[in-house]
């Protein structure tokens, strides 16, 4: 028997015909629709894009129209597609589509969920740099540690002053294994403080604060050192005639007033630095800290007795009157704190305290019995310190070799008469001074003599 076996087209056509052959035919055809009209989205963006030549953004572009820079690119794109009766460029330079078939209302609206996905990741791109930026501006921050120590004028800054500074050098990152850069009294911070070297832009200059940022605590290097700056001017400063071109020079009034009139002297409150300015100023591009060095009254009143001539209750009511604005201060301080650790205007939380005390007194060998007792309340002292400031260690075995203490005999030095006098104006300082109700006093070593 002859067996016909059916030809190639046949066996094809019989194939197709059967239920499998028909879903397969099926999907062959939607996968050439669908490449055929990714391709026609294509062509038709870039006829869009080539018609009109502005970037396209969600705040110049619609289904409608687009509008261009000029005439004259739209005289150039009315010749490029006139013989597209769909598109007619008006006089002002707009592109009017009079018409949109049915067939391309999809095209638009791809083109349109294509704008708003490009104009989400530029928002999102926006937000990270935003973001990134703040991280850089936080690390550069974290690098740069302004240290201001407090006082009035006769607290002993001299011999405070290097203790605080031999600590600092002694100090080393523990991640990167870097010495602390530690500058102190830097002429740039006290120019733009103080107004001296002739400085006569206004402390509130962005200018100036960027110099003094740019020069003390240059972070675009990359080597993230941590760089500590301390300034220790007392309150007040300097003399009614002093050359220096301070700001607000020392004034011969705050010795005929009386310490409340003082405190609400608006020269007074500015001199040498207005404080809440330069917090508010300063700590936002460095961690901000203050220390308190407070000395026993008699002992502060006897430092300077006889330096400029001034009679010695004028000279107290001036330096308690200072004595109240440095309380004042210190309070704002402490509301700070509070603030920021309930989360705070900027919405930081405070890592550290801004302020602590410490007593000149605790550090005389004087106050204790023997030389033991002496050395190890010293130590105490570097240890909160160094708590207090966020630093690894402190240990420093040669933080106190610059200390002297002052033979000076109080008693001597003021005379009967104006002993007198200033152990009455102590009485009125009972209760507020110091202000361990605005700076706190937690170790024995910070339970200062009035």
């Amino acid at each position: 028997m002859d067996h016909h076996q059916p030809s190639l087209p046949a066996r094809l056509a019989s194939a197709l015909l059967s239920p499998w052959g028909k879903v397969i035919a099926a999907l062959l055809c939607l996968k050439v629709f669908t490449y055929t009209k990714i391709a026609y989205d294509q062509m038709d963006a870039d006829f869009i894009t080539s018609s009109a030549s502005p970037v396209l953004s969600s705040n110049n572009y619609n289904a409608n129209q687009l509008m261009y820079s000029n005439d004259d690119q739209a005289h150039n794109t009315n010749n490029n597609n006139n013989n597209n009766p769909n598109i007619n460029v008006g006089s002002k330079g707009f592109v009017q589509f009079n018409t949109i078939p049915a067939a391309d209302v999809n095209d638009y609206e791809t083109n349109s969920a294509m704008q708003q996905s490009i104009d989400e990741i530029q928002q999102l791109q926006q937000k990270k740099q935003q973001h990134q930026q703040l991280a850089q501006e936080r690390a550069a921050k974290d690098n740069c540690q302004i240290i201001y120590i407090l006082g009035v004028e006769g607290a002993i800054h001299h011999g405070f002053t290097p203790i605080l500074e031999t600590l600092a050098k002694s100090q080393r990152d523990p991640i990167t294994g870097k010495p602390y850069e530690v500058t102190y009294a830097p002429k740039v911070l006290r120019s733009a403080l103080f107004g001296l070297y002739q400085e006569k832009r206004d402390m509130e200059d962005p200018t100036l604060i960027s110099k003094v940022f740019r020069e003390l605590c240059p972070d675009m290097d990359g080597k993230k050192t941590k760089h500590v700056i301390i300034e220790d001017s007392s309150f007040p400063s300097g003399a009614i005639d002093d050359p220096r071109s301070y700001r607000i020079h020392r004034q011969a009034s705050w010795m005929t007033s009386t310490m409340e009139q003082v405190a609400n002297d608006e020269l007074a409150l500015n001199h040498p630095v207005n404080l809440h300015k330069f917090y508010e100023l300063y700590s936002q591009h460095a961690n901000v800290q203050f220390i308190l060095l407070n000395r026993p009254f008699l002992e502060t009143m006897a430092s300077h007795a006889n330096d400029w001539g001034e009679e010695v209750v004028g000279r107290s009511n001036m330096i308690r009157g200072f004595m109240l604005i440095l309380k004042q201060f210190l309070a704002h301080l402490r509301r700070e704190e509070q603030s920021n650790i309930n989360g705070g205007m900027r919405g930081n939380r405070m890592k550290t305290a801004l302020s602590t005390i410490v007593c000149a007194d605790k550090i005389m060998s004087k106050s204790y019995e023997s030389m033991y007792e002496a050395t190890m309340a010293r130590q105490h002292i570097l240890d909160y310190l160094t708590e207090f400031l966020g630093w690894p260690s402190s240990r420093c075995p040669e933080c106190y070799n610059t200390w002297k203490e002052s033979r000076k005999d109080p008693a001597k030095v003021l005379g009967e008469k104006n002993l007198a006098l200033m152990l009455n104006d102590m009485k009125e300082l009972e209760g507020i001074w110091p202000p361990f109700d605005v700076i706190g006093s937690g170790l024995p070593e910070q339970q200062c003599s009035l």
